[in-house]
């Protein structure tokens, strides 16, 4: 179509400024349709305005994209202040009047870059639409550590992190201090978000999806956490197993995952070791949850720490030191000694052995079925230490619900790399 009609790249931003303000204009008269007063920017005003910010886009005059930019907020505020000033308008707030002037923004900006802008307008539709939510959880009350914490993720993330070279620092050509402190983050951030999964949707639904939030960055952690809180109390065995095998199966689709990043040549002997067991423990996932569902209330517990900085330092510190001793292993001792460091570094940190035997496939110092196998056991090594975790901290109760599907990922991890290595 754009090959045969020219018309359609210079129609483009403007079909797609009106079609922005229209749904902005249709949520927004959905919101206000029981509000005692009519709001004059409805959505013919909403699509009229994305058309005109397009217009000065196009028009390519800055005074006269100006004019029509300060023409665009009279008309926005001529529409608060009459219904701010009628009878029925007092407490009217400025959602919508702010949503105007959004669209008008996006309308310009659809013609230099339009997946941009459609992005910026999903963001806003979703930031109306959400706004119930967004509400309650304010109003729920935030408390001082929950700010505290979202404001040192925040310099975590994007203050610190842009400052650190993203480069080896060490003769060895090991250490990555802008990928270490990036891993910080994502463990920091994934922890904090599953504090606000349990605190927004309960322990019942909220232990689960944090168990997979946690898997994603550190199982271990999150199964000894899981198991602190049933020997605390005893109601929430279920959606805590129910998290741990939700934990242990985004673990080691994780490393599959790290493998794609850093060497994607990996990933194919990896299906059969590591893809096998994730589908076992989704499917042990799945029947837990339907379990779940039909299990009622659990109790209360404390949410704890919403972001753990000590556990974020380990966590990194442990990936430093294995990525480090993994490497020295491997070239002192060729693949043996990378498959003892993967045993005993996986006990602690299955990731971080992921990270180094991937790196030295892709340097071609590590054969590839010779990495498979490396972290196959670092995965059943780790696992292997839950088990006992699991056994120690949560109790026998908690033992007989977490240990099968566990035991049945590890056995399917096995079949897989004899099924690899004898087809």
């Amino acid at each position: 179509l754009r090959e045969h009609s020219p018309v359609f790249d210079v129609a483009r931003p403007f079909l797609l400024a009106l079609a922005i303000g229209l749904l902005i204009g249709i949520e927004r008269e959905r919101a206000k349709a029981d509000a005692p007063t009519v709001d004059p920017l409805g959505s013919r005003t909403f699509a009229l305005l994305g058309i005109l910010g397009a217009v000065a886009a196009h028009v390519a005059d800055h005074a006269l994209a100006v004019v029509m930019a300060v023409f665009a907020g009279a008309i926005i505020l001529a529409g608060y202040l009459r219904t701010k000033l009628s009878p029925e308008g007092k407490g009217v707030g400025v959602t919508t009047e702010v949503a105007a002037m959004a669209t008008f923004v996006l309308g310009y900006l659809a013609k230099s870059d339009p997946w941009l802008t459609v992005m910026l307008a999903v963001l806003v539709l979703l930031l109306l639409a959400l706004k119930p939510s967004i509400h309650a959880f304010a109003k729920a009350g935030i408390q001082p550590q929950e700010m505290t914490a979202s404001l040192t993720f925040l310099v975590l993330a994007f203050v610190v992190l842009p400052l650190l070279p993203d480069r080896t620092v060490d003769p060895w050509n090991l250490i990555n201090p802008a990928r270490l402190w990036l891993l910080l983050v994502l463990f920091a951030g994934i922890s904090f978000g599953g504090y606000i999964a349990v605190r927004m949707f309960g322990p019942q639904w909220g232990l689960p999806l944090a168990g997979i939030a946690g898997g994603l960055v550190s199982s271990t952690a999150t199964t000894l956490s899981m198991s602190h809180k049933v020997r605390d109390a005893s109601g929430l065995v279920l959606p805590a197993a129910v998290a741990i095998v939700l934990a242990n199966t985004a673990s080691a689709a994780a490393q599959i995952g790290i493998a794609a990043v850093v060497f994607p040549d990996l990933v194919g002997p990896l299906v059969p070791v590591i893809g096998v067991p994730v589908a076992v423990g989704a499917l042990s996932a799945l029947g837990a949850l339907y379990r779940l569902k039909h299990h009622g209330e659990v109790g209360r517990f404390d949410l704890g720490n919403p972001l753990s900085m000590k556990s974020a330092l380990e966590f990194s510190a442990a990936l430093a030191v294995i990525v480090v001793v993994v490497s020295i292993a491997s070239r002192t001792f060729g693949a043996a000694g990378t498959l003892v460091t993967a045993a005993l570094g996986g006990s602690t940190n299955a990731h971080a052995v992921s990270v180094a035997v991937s790196n030295l496939a892709s340097s071609g110092s590590l054969p590839m079925n010779d990495a498979a196998l490396a972290i196959l056991i670092a995965v059943l090594s780790n696992m292997t230490v839950k088990l006992t975790l699991i056994a120690w901290v949560g109790g026998r109760r908690l033992a007989l619900v977490v240990w099968p599907p566990l035991l049945g990922m590890m056995a399917s991890g096995v079949a897989g790399w004899l099924w690899l290595v004898y087809r």
